[in-house]
This record gives C-alpha cells, sequence and structure tokens, in this order.
C-alpha cells in the first residue's frame, strides 16, 4: 500500500485521469457496438477532417456492399483492357445526363492531345487580333455544315447588336397583336426577293390548313394513278381561266415530245429566215381544208390588215389608155353597153363575183384603166367648155356692137322725125 504524502491528492488526481480515458473509450466502442450510430448533423469524413459531403473517404473504400436511396448501387459500365478504360454500351456525358454524341462534355476539355479517327484535331481557323477573333477563308456555319453565305447560321441568333454594313439592322416590318403576327405595308416573299402576289412562296408549303377568303381551300382535282397524274372531270386551261379545250395553253409549251392520238407531233412546214416566216412546200388554207385550184393561200373569213401590196407578175398595168393609139369608147357606146349588160365593159358582173371571187390585181388594173378613161373624157370635156366659152364669148361680143348699132339707128331716126 503507497504510503500517503503530502503531494497524495496531486497523484490520485493523476491516477485516476490515466485509467479514466481508456475506460471511456471502451464505452463508447461498448456503445457502438450495441447498435446502430446516426450523427444528428454536419459531414463524416474518413481519413479527413474536412469532409464536404454526407460521407466522404479520403482513401480506398472496401464493402461488401453499398447502397443509394435503398438500392444497390450498380457496377460501373466501365471496362479494362490493360491500362485501356472503355465503355461501349452507349454515349457518354460529362457535365450532362443527356449526352448527344459518342462524348458529350459539357465544360471545357483540357487534354494534352485530342485525336479524330486517329489524325491529330486540326488547329482552329480562327485568327486573333487583339479581343477579336476573325475568319477569312471562306463561310462561317453555325449549326450547318454547307453554308450559303458569309455568316450562315441554322438556328436562332440572340446578340446585344446587329450590323450591316456598319448600319443596325433595320427593324422587323412584322406587327403583333396578341398571338398574331401580321404585315400590312405590302407583299410578303418567302424564297423571293420579287413577291408578284400578297404571298409568294417560291417553293414547297407544308401547313395544317389553307384557307381562301376563310374558307378551306378545295382539294386537288387531280387523281394519281401509279407515277400517271389525270383530270377527268372537264377541261384544263393553263394561263387562262376559260380552256376552250381538253387542254388550252395560253403561252409557250416546252415538251420533249408531243403526241397526238398517240402518234409524234408532225414537225412544222414552217422556216424561219431571220425575222420572216416561209412556207414554200405547197397552199395554205385558213379556215379551209379544201384549196381551189390555182391559189396560193385560201382562206374562208375576213381578213384585217394595215395594207396589202399587190404586184403583178405580167405588164397588165393600164397606162396604153394615155397613149396616141388607144381607141377611147364614145360615151354612146359606153351607155349602150351599161343599158345592155348592167356593168361597164371589162369590169365583172356581181354574179361573176359571185361565182368565181375578185382577183385584187386584175380588178385594180380594170378600175384604173375606167379611171384614165374618165380622165380623157374630163379632159375632152373641158375642151368642149373651153370652146364654148370662147363661142359665148365672141357672141356676146357681137351682140353688144349690133346693140350700140342698134341704138345709133334707132336715135337717128328719131332726130329726123
Amino acid at each position: 500500500m503507497n504510503r500517503i504524502t503530502p503531494d497524495y491528492p496531486f497523484n490520485y488526481i493523476i491516477m485516476r485521469k490515466k485509467y479514466i480515458a481508456p475506460i471511456a473509450l471502451l464505452f463508447v466502442l461498448f456503445g457502438y457496438g450495441q447498435g446502430n450510430y446516426y450523427p444528428a448533423s454536419g459531414n463524416v469524413g474518413i481519413g479527413t477532417l474536412t469532409p464536404n459531403f454526407n460521407l466522404e473517404v479520403a482513401g480506398t473504400f472496401s464493402a461488401s456492399q453499398i447502397f443509394v436511396n435503398g438500392s444497390a448501387m450498380q457496377s460501373s459500365p466501365w471496362s479494362l483492357s490493360g491500362a485501356n478504360t472503355f465503355y461501349n454500351a452507349g454515349r457518354v456525358g460529362i457535365g450532362t445526363n443527356n449526352p448527344g454524341f459518342a462524348l458529350d462534355v459539357a465544360g471545357t476539355v483540357n487534354a494534352t492531345n485530342l485525336l479524330i479517327n486517329g489524325s491529330p484535331l486540326p488547329g482552329s481557323p480562327w485568327s486573333l487580333n487583339g479581343a477579336n477573333a476573325f475568319y477569312n477563308a471562306g463561310r462561317v456555319g453555325i449549326g450547318t455544315n454547307n453554308p450559303g453565305f458569309a455568316l450562315d447560321v441554322a438556328g436562332t441568333v440572340n446578340a446585344t447588336n446587329l450590323l450591316i454594313n456598319g448600319s443596325p439592322l433595320p427593324g422587323s416590318p412584322w406587327s403583333l397583336n396578341g398571338a398574331n403576327t401580321f404585315y400590312s405595308a405590302g407583299r410578303v416573299g418567302i424564297g423571293t426577293n420579287n413577291p408578284g402576289f400578297t404571298l409568294d412562296v417560291a417553293g414547297t408549303v407544308n401547313a395544317t390548313n389553307l384557307l381562301i377568303n376563310g374558307s378551306p381551300l378545295p382539294g386537288s382535282p387531280w387523281s394519281l394513278n401509279g407515277s400517271n397524274t389525270f383530270y377527268s372531270a372537264g377541261r384544263v386551261g393553263i394561263g387562262t381561266n376559260n380552256p376552250g379545250f381538253d387542254l388550252d395553253v395560253d403561252g409557250t409549251i416546252n415538251a420533249t415530245n408531243l403526241l397526238i392520238n398517240g402518234n409524234p407531233l408532225p414537225s412544222s412546214p414552217w422556216t424561219m429566215s431571220g425575222s420572216n416566216l416561209v412556207y414554200n412546200s405547197g397552199n395554205i388554207g385558213i379556215g379551209i381544208t379544201n384549196i381551189p385550184a390555182g391559189y396560193e393561200l385560201a382562206v374562208a373569213g375576213e381578213i384585217i390588215t394595215e395594207g396589202v401590196t399587190v404586184k403583178l407578175q405580167s405588164s397588165g398595168w393600164p397606162d396604153y389608155v394615155f397613149t396616141r393609139n388607144y381607141e377611147l369608147p364614145t360615151l354612146k357606146k359606153v351607155e349602150r353597153f351599161i343599158k345592155e349588160n348592167g356593168h361597164l365593159e371589162n369590169i365583172p358582173s356581181a354574179k361573176e363575183i359571185g361565182e368565181n371571187g375578185l382577183d385584187l390585181g386584175t380588178i385594180n388594173s380594170k378600175l384604173l384603166q375606167k379611171i384614165e378613161e374618165l380622165t380623157l373624157y374630163a379632159i375632152q370635156q373641158q375642151k368642149e367648155i373651153e370652146e364654148l366659152k370662147s363661142c359665148n364669148k365672141d357672141i356676146l361680143k357681137n351682140f353688144s356692137t349690133l346693140h350700140l348699132q342698134l341704138e345709133q339707128r334707132i336715135n337717128e331716126l328719131e332726130k329726123k322725125e
């Protein structure tokens, strides 16, 4: 037994502390061994004094089983082949739960090397000038691999400012009224810069509904039979609203082949010579299929024109009327012929015109002959008139002389009385 000394109380206290700590540790271990321990708050760290998660282990974790939300944690989808780790069951997302590509990284990639199909990733085509990045080797496409313009964005552009040739982009001409968008300043063109209608679409329209004046667009009258399109409800007009034939085209037809009753359309008998249209293979009939013999052009109908030129092939123009040896018929002979025949000599009668038609060249020649004859008659009559005037003048002169002589005789006789 220890001897009690003046420092006994102090030694006693030291002895108590020496045994209290191991005993307390035993009690703690005994308490953990009797059941589960649930910390009320804070994170638990194993191998670290500053855990950032509910349970953070700085080291290797060995357990017979791990649960996440009460369910056994799935095994890793990654496989090992030597020092290589690979995954071929689907897409890999880093920083995203919904990868859209074989490897989809939502963030910055920092790697010593990047390969595409085993080849190093090409360097960026962009150049830097201070804080400006530029590209002048071709076109830039965003959302498209085939840009059609210097900058082609297949998607929405969100920018604080857009400039065209250094000037701000004009505001949209469209207006909003609730959920409706409208434009009332002119025509709208889609796929065209020169719309010819209120809405002009140069391309295919895909819509759930099309209305004309508030009513649904009528269905197409055309029907399909394999690769054939046909219409059997009436006539078809192209370029016209009032077709007069099964197919009435108001314009030019450009086709690889045209068939009539299954046979190719005969080639045109007409020939072009500059701006002239020539046909020299036979006679021409307009409105008539049976051309009378001896005629180059037969028209069954009326002709309207601003001028007609007739050139006689023979020397039959009646200038001979004015020759010295031409025997001008007397007016009595002309009168007698008219009384007997009812028309001028050498001029066809109405019956002959009805039966044989009218030759413009010949009739104009005959009419000119009559005009020239009338001119000669007029000249003769004028000469006779001049002669009559001269005779009358002489008669009047003689009458005046006789009248003066008569007055003198009368005056002399009166004086004698």
